[in-house]
């Protein structure tokens, strides 16, 4: 799933938003149909450990857009006095074919 998530930044003063569309029906089977702030914020938290990215995320909101058949989640990302976050264990769900043969 996380490959086929399409992703966009925007600089803010001392932050970027980040901008991440999920499709649909990758989300809902992943995350047991249950679109929520927590499994965005999961979802947000692998992608960027996925990218080995270690910025601190907050403010997240997650939008379900039926109509484009995506789930649509934006978050602010600070690394401006950030410390290096732990990584988070990826859940099989989230892993792509590769990664589970090894």
């Amino acid at each position: 799933m996380l490959n086929s998530i399409s992703e966009s930044r925007v600089k803010l003063n001392d932050k970027y938003k980040l901008y991440i569309e999920v499709p649909e029906k990758e989300y809902l089977v992943a995350y047991d149909r249950n679109i929520n702030v927590e499994n965005a914020k999961d979802l947000v938290y692998q992608y960027l450990n996925a990218h080995q990215d270690d910025a601190m995320v907050e403010n997240v909101e997650v939008k379900y857009d039926k109509n484009n058949h995506s789930v649509n989640i934006e978050a602010d990302l600070c690394y401006e006095g950030n410390y290096h976050t732990k990584t988070r264990y990826r859940p099989n769900y989230l892993r792509n074919e590769r990664e589970l043969e090894h």
